[in-house]
């Protein structure tokens, strides 16, 4: 009676492991949208239970298959077999494409992907998973023709490019240096049309050249070049002395809404810590809110500048600082200092959309508006804001007033352009007739 009751336990138990067996889990890497020449093919297989025994990838087009992987993974020892908790994992880097298979066809092909773990399912052959991905099989480039024919920037300025890519093409801008700017279809119904503000920051050689770049949803990629001139520009240099009694003032605050500011053990040390370290993060953050961006211009006339302003810095003036007769850093002053009356109410440069309105670091209280194609305005060390993240705004609309807040000696309006989150010289978007020659005539053909 004994031994059927344990039978009968058994029995209940395989049973239970093959009803409760369950596959791996199959993750893909990156933003796989087709097959090229060389595509790479990166995947995590994931069990929590039970051992990966067999992960394996190939692809498949007609009738054809051609295998990429096959992995047997190592056995559990069997005086482990009744403990496998914990997490299995295997990262599998493979390719796909033609220089693997010389026989594989453009056109398309279904990418498979499967696992296998030492569950008992499957009648004791194992859980599995199965992912298929049917892909666009391209082996040429994509193919770029540039419209616009005249192209002049000014270092730490912009200037726009219009340009056509084939069918297919997933990724195109400018490229300059290490900078990439992308680009925009001209109108919804043009999607291989495209245009692209693109820019000279201010501490690139204009001797560095620049490039169109299209990449295809295969991972191939074409490098055009387009005609343009570049005119350097030999920015100002200026000292500034910090005193006890402004870094009293200023750091405690910043210090104090900054999470990521840990105490450098003086002020001295706090302030170089915001100057530079924070300053860097405030640039990055910069860059994560140039991807709120909408996909078209959301302005039609000229930015404005603050209105009866005084220019207290300029665009990439090159400061020095100095603390108790010793020079202590240098950065560079990205922006506009711009300055009226205490708490003078500040206007939006143009129609746009907030995209940030808060605490900003060495800005202080800041907003940042979204005008579209990547073009950003920032306004910063305001007294108190106005709008809150998903506004729509009106070209002179009153947004909030300038102040003293973050970083700033006195009341004044820091303004910035920002192009794709990198600063450029707002000078140019102020300029009825360089946005006319720049922007308006090159997208006439587009109405």
């Amino acid at each position: 009676m004994m031994v059927a009751i344990i039978f009968v336990l058994i029995v209940a138990g395989v049973a239970w492991k093959v009803t409760r067996s369950t596959g791996p889990s199959i993750q893909v890497h990156g933003p796989l949208k087709g097959i090229g020449q060389s595509t790479p093919v990166n995947f995590t297989v994931m069990d929590t239970r039970y051992r990966i025994k067999r992960v394996r990838a190939e692809l498949r087009q007609g009738d054809r298959i051609f295998p990429m992987v096959d992995l047997t993974l190592p056995r559990t020892s069997w005086w482990r077999f009744w403990s496998r908790a914990g997490k299995h994992q295997a990262e599998v880097q493979t390719r796909a494409g033609r220089q693997a298979f010389p026989d594989l066809q453009e056109g398309r092909a279904t990418l498979h992907l499967t696992a296998t773990n030492d569950s008992w399912g499957r009648f004791f052959r194992g859980g599995q998973a199965d992912i298929s991905l049917d892909l666009p099989v391209r082996f040429a480039p994509p193919q770029v023709q540039v419209v616009t024919t005249q192209h002049y920037v000014h270092q730490g300025g912009c200037d726009m490019v219009v340009f056509t890519v084939s069918p297919g093409t997933i990724e195109s801008g400018v490229k300059v240096g290490d900078y990439f700017f992308p680009s925009f279809p001209v109108k919804g119904s043009m999607p291989e049309t495209r245009l692209c503000v693109f820019a000279y920051p201010y501490d690139v050689d204009p001797k560095t050249p620049a490039r169109i770049v299209a990449r295809d949803d295969a991972g191939n990629e074409t490098v055009t070049g387009f005609t343009y001139e570049v005119f350097p520009r030999k920015f100002k240099s200026d000292t500034l002395t910090i005193t006890d009694d402004f870094m009293s003032r200023v750091v405690p605050p910043i210090m104090s809404q900054t999470p990521a500011f840990d105490d450098q053990g003086s002020l001295l040390k706090n302030f170089l810590w915001a100057n530079s370290k924070l300053r860097q993060l405030d640039a990055e953050q910069f860059v994560a809110l140039s991807h709120k961006t909408a996909p078209q211009f959301l302005w039609t006339k000229p930015f404005v500048q603050l209105e009866n302003s005084k220019v207290e810095a300029s665009f990439a003036d090159y400061r020095t600082y100095r603390y108790n007769g010793q020079e202590v850093d240098h950065e560079t002053h990205l922006g506009f200092d711009l300055a009226v009356v205490q708490h003078t109410p500040v206007a939006a440069a143009n129609d746009g959309v907030v995209v940030f309105a808060g605490f900003l670091g060495i800005y202080g209280n800041a907003i940042v508006l979204d005008h579209g194609c990547g073009l950003q305005s920032l306004y910063a060390h305001l007294s108190s804001i106005d709008v809150k993240v998903g506004d729509a705004v009106k070209r002179a609309m009153v947004i909030g007033r300038s102040g003293q807040t973050g970083l700033a000696g006195g009341d004044h309006l820091h303004f910035c352009m920002l192009l794709d989150g990198i600063p450029v010289n707002p000078v140019e978007w102020w300029d009825a007739h360089w946005i006319h020659d720049r922007i308006e005539v090159k997208l006439q053909a587009y109405p």
